[in-house]
């Protein structure tokens, strides 16, 4: 195989591998998890629901059709003792008559009457539709209501989502970058240690200077392979977070220095513009107080009369012999009426349920109003941390290049013989101590920025 075909398999192998890890944005992270997270479906379902609710309780106010057939076979026919009737009016009339002269005809005979056959087959179409019923109208509306309600709830869901597809992508950066910052930390200590192993061996040093860096560089590589394994854990956070399969590789193409600069330089005016109305939450309680108002106007319609009208069509079929044309065939009957309920007295129920709607509302307001005020706080505590976190990032900074200026001037001052091993090992120290506290300074100012906007609700804006 000649070195250009080797050439152009290497860069194939390459670009599959590179496909084969999908490079995401925040943003493109945040858009897969809004598809296809199965929070949001569940959401979706709800949403669903509730329109599903409404038309059941929209049917209630449709007309009814129902349609029956009833059949009864009487293998033993009910009877009615009855008495005798007949004879004596008979027998009353031929005496009138003087056909035959009167005598005492005794008490009446008793004897079995049957009214129905041994067959008995009913069919019947019967309607009946609401003319007005005042419960029924106010309950459609707050079903309604329902609807509106339930996709507010779709908004939070999405807010919580975002909301952690954010914080575990950041924890990724965070993550990578501290692990960049090792991986040059093992580059220098390991060029140290390969000149300093050369000058022991001369003679210049001791081997005391050797085994400080050849732990020093033991230290730095177990730390990268624990961080390699953190990074590996944070990918997989992020990986369910977004409702992505977690066994297919991912690589994230924001830069983290980039983002913070970002997020800094956005204008603050989080302070002079708290809308409470940025929050689902907030929305959500707006909607369950209005939800309540109807469920109060549709439980007070207990006090007014409904009205429906029926109507009803039938036919009736009586043989001993069911399928005997001899005998009498269908009867029919029909009939249309109107219905009212009018409420008289229910013991105080609807009163009891007013009360306690109305004990609902106001506890929903107060709750409302609670909310407000606590968003206030969050906002301006969020804010402050916000500041806080970039006075941090910035001192961090600042510590970081002293450290790490103080730390390569111990080292020349070293290899020049003028310095101490110690004082290289305690220039050390502080670098690493400063690089911690580095990354800890970022990964804080992306979690203030992220809960300030939680607290502004502009999360969803991401």
């Amino acid at each position: 195989m000649s070195k250009l075909s080797f050439f152009i398999i290497l860069c194939l192998f390459t670009v599959v591998d590179l496909n084969a890890q999908q490079m995401m944005s925040l943003p493109e992270a945040i858009d897969y998890a809004l598809e296809h997270h199965n929070l949001l479906k569940t959401s979706a379902l709800e949403g669903q629901n509730a329109q599903w609710q409404y038309k059941e309780a929209k049917s209630i106010g449709m007309p009814q059709i129902t349609g029956n057939i009833n059949y009864s076979y009487f293998y033993q026919r009910p009877v009615q003792p009855t008495e005798d009737f007949l004879s004596p009016a008979v027998y009353g009339i031929l005496f009138q008559e003087e056909v035959i002269q009167p005598r005492d005809l005794g008490d009446p005979d008793i004897f079995e009457l049957a009214f129905i056959r041994k067959n008995d087959l009913t069919l019947s179409l019967s309607g009946e539709v609401l003319v007005f019923d005042g419960n029924f109208l106010k309950g459609l509306k707050a079903a309604r209501m329902f609807i509106d309600l339930a996709n507010k709830q779709i908004e939070l869901t999405q807010q919580d989502i975002v909301h952690n597809v954010v914080r575990a992508y950041q924890a990724v950066l965070v993550a990578e970058r501290n692990i960049e910052i090792i991986q040059n930390n093992i580059n220098n200590v390991t060029t140290a240690l390969n000149e300093a192993q050369i000058t022991y061996e001369s003679g210049f040093i001791e081997e005391l200077d050797v085994d400080r860096l050849r732990l020093s560089l033991e230290n730095l590589e177990t730390e990268y392979e624990k961080l390699r394994h953190l990074i590996q854990i944070n990918y997989n956070v992020l990986k369910f977070q977004m409702a992505y399969p977690i066994d297919q590789p991912i690589r994230l193409s924001d830069d983290l220095e980039t983002t913070v600069e970002q997020l800094i330089i956005r204008p603050e005016e989080y302070i002079n513009d708290i809308d409470p109305k940025k929050r689902p939450e907030h929305n959500i309680l707006i909607d369950a107080i209005a939800l309540d108002h109807a469920d109060y106007e549709r439980i007070k319609q207990g006090y007014v009369p409904s009205i429906s009208a029926t109507v009803g069509y039938g036919q009736s079929l009586q043989r001993d012999n069911l399928f005997d044309g001899n005998e009498a065939g269908f009867f029919s009957n029909g009939s249309i009426g109107i219905k009212a309920r009018i409420p008289i007295y229910d013991g105080g129920f609807t009163k009891s349920k007013l009360e306690q709607k109305k004990i609902e509302i106001e506890k929903k307001n107060l709750e409302l109003a609670e909310f407000d005020r606590g968003m206030k706080l969050q906002v301006y505590n969020a804010h402050i941390n916000f500041e806080n976190s970039k006075l941090s990032l910035e001192s961090s900074k600042r510590a970081l290049a002293l450290n790490d200026k103080i730390y390569k001037k111990t080292n020349i001052k070293y290899k020049e013989g003028v310095g101490s091993s110690v004082e290289v090992t305690q220039a050390e120290a502080s670098l690493y101590q400063s690089q911690a506290q580095y990354i800890n300074a970022l990964y804080d100012l992306l979690t203030a920025r992220t809960e300030l906007d939680i607290a502004t609700g502009e999360i969803l804006n991401y």
